[in-house]
């Protein structure tokens, strides 16, 4: 079985942080290829520039998807449909 790794980030409504943890994840020194997975959980229009952010972010080890949850889920809900891409991704 082929290993591909996948690093998911859990956002919501800080876009300083999910700032500069997007740079932390892009200036790390072991990541060779990698997708990207920034899932977004909904609180419009508040959302607007963490969607922004995530979007316009280039991330150079991969593919990079952006989920913006159709629904405010709230916190555990959010990590647990995270989670869930454990199933898809292994």
């Amino acid at each position: 079985m082929k290993y591909n790794p996948v690093i998911v980030v859990v956002a919501f409504n800080r876009p300083r942080s999910l700032e500069r943890l997007l740079f932390s994840l892009k200036n790390a020194k072991n990541i060779a290829h990698a997708k990207l997975i920034i899932s977004i959980d909904n609180k419009e229009p508040e959302n607007f520039p963490v969607r922004d952010l995530a979007t316009n972010f280039e991330w150079p080890f991969g593919e990079k998807q952006v989920i913006y949850q159709e629904k405010r889920l709230g916190l555990k809900q959010h990590v647990l449909k995270c989670g869930d891409l454990a199933n898809e991704y292994g």
